[in-house]
């Protein structure tokens, strides 16, 4: 094996107990009993609006299987709504309710912290650094 393939399979383990500590320390500061991969999907209506389940599933990399899984929990707990379009009934929209707002605000506040902390420890241009890297490696996987 090479030196730069041992260079990567260490990184990969890297990042993946980094991922597994943002985690952790998610569940542990976060009271409402969400899990990341439910906020994220409140936060993407958050920003985005009203979207097809379909287009939620592309944005979040699941499948429309994984969205319909997480909606149903949060649609029980008033947190999204659902709507067919009226004219392909196959298509439903995923809204965010009042509550659900209210709910990402609150856990945006709550989490600043949490979030910041992580990274706190790099200078600005090395954040700037890992979005460029990491927003051409998703291109290159979504071009494949």
């Amino acid at each position: 094996m090479t030196n730069a393939n041992e260079e990567l399979i260490g990184f990969m383990g890297q990042f993946k107990t980094f991922l597994k500590n943002v985690n952790n320390e998610w569940s542990r500061k976060t009271m409402t009993g969400m899990n990341y991969t439910q906020f994220k999907l409140l936060f993407t209506l958050h920003t985005s609006g009203s979207l097809k389940v379909s287009e939620l599933a592309d944005i979040l990399g699941l499948t429309s299987g994984a969205i319909t899984g997480i909606a149903d929990k949060l649609v029980a707990e008033d947190l999204i709504s659902r709507e067919r379009a009226n004219d392909d009934r196959r298509v439903v929209y995923i809204e965010l309710t009042a509550k659900g707002k209210d709910v990402v605000d609150d856990i945006l506040e709550s989490q600043k912290e949490t979030f910041s902390s992580f990274f706190n420890v790099l200078p600005e241009e090395d954040i700037q650094h890992l979005r460029r890297i990491f927003t051409q490696l998703l291109a290159n996987m979504d071009n494949k």
